[in-house]
């Protein structure tokens, strides 16, 4: 069952009557989903609430600062349903899929307490009650931005920066087709607030480490193009993190590299998994295909543009499956 969606007023009131609110997001959180949960504890602390942010792992150099700003807890494996107990309400930003909340969402499941998302995906299933969703938005940090605003709680230069973050991640810095009008009204409204975008682009595009740098060329050096240049497939191996000393955690925004190439109108990134785990599938394209569609046969989602999913089962298998999904999108 879906949960009801509300709108914004409705979602203002439903945080201010909250008294203890954890908040939390999907797991492996890029700028977006990071700089929602570290701004909703930053601005509920500030209105007297008792607000707790918890990722599903640590964060990455690239986004440091985020818990500089605002430190931030990790869930811990098997034991999700203490830290839930002890609040009252559930905030999810920038999901809304039960997927995508990785082993604690059983626990959440379980938990007895109001549970609230906000989000700007399509995708959406009964993790949580209620939403306030607007699919429209180019990142959850305008959703963030909108109940800071319409509810007059301020929004000063670290929650300006946090938010401006999230804001510049998911538009890959003002250059996807999400980046329109609302997106730049909104980002010079955090600009004005203290956001300092060329601090953060330093921040978060220019202290790349030299493992990544390394995947990034191993990538660049063998994708595989497909349906005469306009389909992109990235495979990235397990052997190929270990020759790089990277981790998958470092394939945030990799995919976007082949589609330099004038010719690519769609690609796909496969990451092998360890044993056990999920084959990640990540999709992107520039148009005309909706990746979301894609990713739903196998249960994942998104945007039209930028989606993704896992895949039980052989590696080789999923590459082949995706692969194929690719091409008779873009044959159709």
């Amino acid at each position: 069952m879906k949960p009801a969606i509300i709108t914004l007023d409705a979602a203002i009131q439903k945080l201010k009557s909250a008294k203890r609110v954890l908040i939390t997001s999907h797991a492996r959180a890029d700028g977006d989903a990071l700089a929602c949960v570290a701004a909703m504890q930053r601005v509920l602390r500030a209105q007297g609430h008792a607000a707790q942010g918890y990722l599903h792992e640590k964060v990455g150099d690239r986004y440091e600062f985020v818990t500089e700003v605002e430190p931030l807890r990790i869930w811990e494996p098997g034991r999700a349903a203490a830290p839930l107990a002890e609040h009252d309400m559930l905030l999810v930003v920038d999901t809304c899929a039960a997927v995508q909340l990785g082993d604690v969402a059983g626990a959440i499941g379980d938990a007895k307490l109001a549970k609230l998302a906000v989000d700007h995906h399509i995708t959406r299933d009964g993790i949580v009650d209620e939403a306030f969703v607007d699919e429209a938005a180019g990142a959850c940090a305008q959703l963030v931005l909108r109940i800071c605003e319409e509810a007059g709680w301020q929004v000063d230069g670290d929650t300006a920066t946090l938010l401006f973050s999230g804001l510049a991640t998911d538009t890959g810095w003002f250059r996807f087709s999400n980046a329109d009008a609302a997106v730049f009204a909104d980002a010079a409204r955090l600009i004005a607030a203290g956001a300092r975008p060329n601090e953060l682009y330093e921040r978060l595009f220019l202290c790349e480490i030299l493992p990544r740098i390394r995947l990034m060329g191993e990538v660049m050096s063998t994708f595989e193009l497909l349906a005469d240049g306009r389909l992109a497939i990235v495979r990235v191996t397990r052997d190929m993190l270990a020759r790089c000393g990277a981790t998958t955690q470092m394939t945030e925004d990799i995919i976007n590299e082949p589609q330099r190439l004038g010719s690519v109108v769609a690609c796909a990134m496969i990451t092998e998994p360890e044993p056990g785990e999920p084959v990640r599938v990540s999709m992107r394209s520039k148009r005309e295909i909706d990746v979301a569609k894609l990713a739903s046969a196998w249960g994942g989602g998104g945007h039209a543009r930028a989606a993704g999913a896992k895949i039980r089962g052989d590696y080789e298998t999923a590459v082949a499956t995706v692969t194929q999904a690719m091409l008779a999108a873009i044959k159709a």
